[in-house]
């Protein structure tokens, strides 16, 4: 009674959510984002949101102190100037965004931003608002010592990961036994084609750089293991059945065999070739941090970024991997699954 309880509240949640969403959204579209730094910092804050397709508007600004801060450039305005506007109800603002810097605030704005603080404008340093906002976190903020902050101690907690291990055997063998009717003919399928091999094994690394042998429904040809090392739009690697697997995401299915045993999680980063992981290891400094957790079948990076197929993409998939695993909860799982639904519902990525 409880289960069919929540499946029927199910629809209403996320209807409630949505619309929440879109009211939130409407309300900070009418209110400006205030962004100061100086002038490289502002090119580099514009050019993200580009990327994230971040649609507010925003207003460049730095110090007018020269002793302090680099002078206005054509483009970024006064400090000062924004707030003035502010207080006098000619312009709102729905944040402030500080780039950190090694330079204290000349007396007169550190005054201003604590009055607009006490006035109910936030105040976030660059870092926190990628986290808050974008919820990501910022690469440029990344060294050794890093990992040492609070916030990750969470996701290594032997409580959470009990939880989170009995969640994953006993969801990876339901799963199993509800897939069970279409794998069969998809394996089927798979054989008559190219009378190949029907399940695809390869190296990926795992928790604690730990390898394993990954287990999905092969949708290449045989032959194409010698190929590019990303999957293309329109890849001519893939068989008819394959592209129909990839569609329907069934030939991800078999990887709750590695949940099952504990390689992966159903929610982590993802498990990447070792081959690629070399690779990356070699030139994103910190990429080790990923390895903290287990990989999942599905994840943060996942849901909130492409099909990966270059190094850029790679590093972008990372700034969520890395706020995954500093703030691990099972809140963030439950959205990252209702997201899942949602890609798999209307069939985005490949």
């Amino acid at each position: 009674m409880v289960a069919l309880s929540f499946i029927a509240l199910m629809p209403v949640t996320l209807l409630y959510r949505r619309g929440q969403y879109l009211r939130r959204l409407q309300q900070q579209q009418s209110r400006s984002l205030i962004f100061v730094g100086d002038h490289a910092s502002c090119q580099e804050f514009r050019l993200e949101c580009e990327k994230m397709n971040y649609a507010q508007p925003i207003i460049y600004t730095n110090f007018s102190s020269e002793t302090a801060f680099p002078a206005p450039v054509p483009g970024i305005q006064s400090f000062e100037d924004v707030i003035q506007r502010a207080e006098k109800q000619e312009l709102p603002i729905e944040a402030i965004v500080l780039r950190e810097s090694s330079r204290e605030f000349p007396p007169a704005v550190s005054q201003q931003l604590i009055r607009l603080f006490f006035n109910g404008v936030p105040t976030y340093t660059l870092e926190l608002f990628h986290e808050a906002y974008w919820r990501k976190i910022p690469l440029y903020r990344l060294n050794q010592a890093w990992l040492f902050q609070d916030g990750f101690q969470i996701a290594r907690e032997p409580v959470f990961e009990r939880a989170k291990r009995i969640s994953d055997v006993a969801l990876s063998i339901l799963g199993l036994l509800l897939v069970a009717p279409l794998l069969l003919p998809a394996a089927c399928a798979i054989w008559l084609e190219d009378r190949g091999p029907v399940f695809f094994l390869q190296t990926r690394i795992g928790r604690n750089r730990v390898p394993f042998s990954i287990v999905k429904l092969r949708t290449m040809r045989v032959q194409a293991a010698a190929g590019e090392r990303y999957t293309q739009p329109g890849d001519t690697r893939i068989t008819r059945v394959g592209r129909f697997l990839r569609a329907s995401r069934l030939d991800e299915f078999p990887q709750l065999w590695n949940v099952l045993r504990g390689d992966m999680s159903l929610i982590g980063p993802r498990a990447e070739w070792n081959v690629l992981v070399d690779d990356y290891e070699r030139q994103i400094p910190c990429y080790h941090f990923r390895h903290l957790v287990k990989p999942g079948i599905t994840g943060w990076a996942q849901v909130n970024y492409p099909y990966g197929a270059n190094l850029e993409d790679t590093l972008r998939k990372l700034e969520y991997d890395l706020y995954y695993i500093r703030h691990f909860s099972f809140m963030l799982d439950a959205a990252i699954v209702l997201k899942t639904i949602h890609i798999m519902l209307f069939g985005k990525g490949r």
